[in-house]
């Protein structure tokens, strides 16, 4: 059983809240007609901390999901870029000289760093060529290539999109939700332990049953007279 060092309950670590509240989940109704407790409190001490374990996972699960989705983007898009360079390395090793042909791929400017910016350029690239192809022109680079491209582009923009549709609906949502429960649980346990000190002292060693620090007992000056002699 820990052993609580203060009463401070907006100063704790989460660790600490899960703590007290599993403590007082188990003790609660055991101290419930000593303490003569309303039937509200009782009713938090016993559903807390299922409540705020919950919140914790939705808060965990919620953050990993952010978290393999951008990995997922990080990936796809460096897949996507890299194959752009490859395409534009070849069209212009192809036509060094024809800045025709470079400026109507896009190609004839470095690679921006901006991730938008880059996908301009590559949906520029793709553009220019199914446009050269309605119209019959020789093809710069086998279409395969572009197709390729083409496919990856779809697949890091899809990605970047579900990432947009989850905006704040996701771990933003569920961690606002968490700080309401730990602020709204804060002051059930300050309503909880003045109760508790309607029948106990704050010296009470049996407040640890109920997530709370138990004060040092004052001394007698008996005992005080002793340590003196002692020292």
């Amino acid at each position: 059983m820990p052993i609580f060092i203060d009463n401070y309950f907006t100063n704790d670590t989460y660790s600490l809240r899960t703590e007290r509240l599993k403590i007082i989940k188990n003790y609660i109704l055991d101290w419930s007609g000593h303490l003569s407790l309303p039937k509200e409190l009782i009713d938090w001490g016993m559903t807390a901390q299922n409540r705020w374990q919950n919140i914790l996972k939705r808060v965990e699960e919620k953050k990993n999901l952010n978290n393999n989705i951008f990995s997922e983007l990080k990936e796809i898009d460096e897949k996507t870029f890299k194959y752009y360079l490859r395409c534009k390395r070849l069209i212009n090793s192809k036509y060094p000289s024809d800045k025709k042909i470079l400026h109507r791929y896009g190609i004839d400017e470095k690679f921006p760093r901006n991730r938008s910016e880059k996908m301009m350029v590559i949906k520029k690239i793709i553009k220019t060529f199914f446009k050269q192809k309605e119209q019959n022109e020789p093809y710069i680079i086998p279409e395969n290539f572009i197709i390729k491209l083409e496919s990856l582009f779809k697949i890091s923009e899809s990605t970047y999109e579900k990432i947009n549709s989850l905006g704040k609906s996701n771990s933003a949502e569920a961690v606002e939700k968490q700080v309401e429960i730990f602020k709204d649980d804060s002051k059930k346990l300050r309503t909880l332990y003045s109760w508790a000190l309607m029948t106990w002292e704050p010296d009470e060693p049996y407040l640890v049953q109920l997530g709370f620090a138990v004060k040092p007992k004052k001394k007698h000056k008996t005992e005080e007279v002793i340590e003196e002699e002692l020292e």
